[in-house]
């Protein structure tokens, strides 16, 4: 029971920590309203260094960045962003409007299968996930006190059936959550930062050339060796590439 509670607290205090960080963005975001967009940059990459990570300043980010013409890094954000929102209708507008100035382009068909479960994946952020997981547990300990303080057959065949329901609910709630919290640590996607860049059949220049990708793609992380590392385009063919050309999500 203890080791149940610790795993529950645990599943509460990860997503209150994602914006633990207090900061003012006000003079960032007036120097985004006056056009001044390096200024803008400046003073919201201030935050950025400082550790400060929300939907808010990775998205003011990727839009400062989309003016300034620079698509590795304003996709860069958009994707930082997504992890906190990923349902977002004016983010994923603009991550089309950026995939459509992109030299690569790079083909997002999702059937209405997966477009439905991706919505319901997505629909309750990780901060309410964490919450129904402890009010679930919590009305599923009370069903199992009132299953051993009554003495009511009857009830306790209700209280039993209700037991069952929320322990289902329990468990896809927290899988859920966890998988979730997966998803969002996870380093296993990057983002080309580079205007130009040549992928080697080898972790070394050495090695041929397999193809030249542009700033703004969104690849896949296979492998790491050093200074190199093994991606995988939306297409499904793979290169190494250095890791400085690249922006981990």
């Amino acid at each position: 029971m203890k080791k149940l509670i610790f795993i529950l607290s645990i599943l509460l205090l990860i997503p209150l920590l994602l914006c633990a960080k207090e900061y003012d963005i006000t003079a960032a975001n007036s120097a985004y309203q006056e056009q001044n967009y390096q200024k803008a940059q400046e003073e919201y990459m201030k935050f950025a260094n400082e550790g400060v990570k929300n939907f808010e300043l990775f998205y003011n980010l990727g839009n400062t960045y989309f003016k300034l013409n620079d698509l590795g890094n304003a996709r860069f954000y958009y994707e930082k962003a997504a992890k906190f929102e990923p349902l977002n209708k004016e983010l994923n507008a603009n991550i089309a409007m950026l995939m459509a100035s992109m030299k690569d382009k790079e083909e997002v068909e999702r059937s209405f299968v997966e477009t439905l479960l991706r919505k319901i994946y997505y629909t309750l952020s990780i901060n309410l996930l964490g919450v129904l997981v402890l009010i679930s547990f919590i009305i599923m300990m009370a069903f199992v006190v009132i299953l051993i303080m009554s003495r009511s057959a009857i009830l306790k065949r209700v209280v039993k059936i209700l037991l069952v329901i929320f322990a289902v609910i329990f468990f896809l709630i927290t899988v859920t959550e966890v998988m979730r919290i997966r998803d969002f640590y996870a380093e296993d996607s990057a983002v080309i930062l580079d205007e130009t860049v040549i992928a080697y059949s080898g972790p070394s220049e050495d090695f041929p050339q397999v193809f030249t990708i542009h700033d703004g793609l969104k690849v896949s992380i296979e492998k790491y060796d050093n200074d190199w590392v093994l991606i995988k385009l939306p297409s499904g063919s793979g290169g190494w590439v250095l890791v400085n050309s690249l922006g981990i999500i």
